[in-house]
C-alpha cells in the first residue's frame, strides 16, 4: 500500500513539474514576443505634423492620451459652468426650445452590438460515459481497484 501511495506522489511530481516546465516556456516565450514588439514599435517612426520630421508612435500615443484628458477637463461639467456665467448665458427652458428640420441632414442611426434575441433551442447531445468521469473520479477508482487487488492476494 505505502509503494500505491509513493507512485501516486511520484506520479503527481511529475506531472506538477511539466506543468510548471510548459508554463515556465510560455512565459519566457511571451516575454520573447513584448521584447520583439517593443524593438519593431521603437524603431517605427511616423511623420509628424508639428514641424517635426519623424515623431516615434509612443510620442503620438502619449500626445493623443494628453489630448484626451484636456477635452476631458474643458468639457467637465465645472468648467462648462464658469464658461457660461463669464459668456453671460441663462439656462433656458424646455418650453422656449425650438427645434428645427435641417435638410439633408442624416439622423445618427443606433449601434447594434449583438443580434436581436431569438428563441434558444438547445439539443442535448449523448456524452459518452468515459468522458463524464473527472481525474480525481478515475484517481479514486484506480486506487480502489489497486487496494482489491492488495487485499484479495493471501500469503
Amino acid at each position: 500500500m505505502i509503494g500505491v501511495i509513493l507512485l501516486f506522489l511520484v506520479c503527481a511530481a511529475i506531472v506538477a513539474g511539466i506543468y510548471l516546465n510548459v508554463t515556465a516556456r510560455a512565459a519566457a516565450v511571451g516575454r520573447q514576443i513584448q521584447e520583439m514588439q517593443v524593438r519593431v514599435y521603437g524603431y517605427h517612426y511616423l511623420t509628424g505634423d508639428t514641424g517635426e520630421t519623424y515623431v516615434p508612435i509612443e510620442e503620438l500615443e502619449q500626445r493623443i492620451a494628453n489630448l484626451s484628458s484636456q477635452l476631458a477637463y474643458i468639457t467637465s461639467y465645472s468648467i462648462m459652468q464658469e464658461r457660461v456665467k463669464d459668456l453671460n448665458l441663462t439656462p433656458i427652458d424646455a418650453d422656449h426650445i425650438d427645434y428645427m428640420e435641417v435638410p439633408g441632414y442624416v439622423e445618427r442611426q443606433t449601434t447594434s452590438l449583438a443580434p436581436p434575441p431569438v428563441p434558444v433551442v438547445v439539443t442535448a447531445s449523448t456524452i459518452a460515459p468515459e468522458f463524464k468521469e473527472s481525474l480525481f473520479d478515475w484517481v479514486a477508482d484506480q486506487v480502489r481497484k489497486t487496494a482489491r487487488l492488495f487485499s484479495e492476494a493471501q500469503p
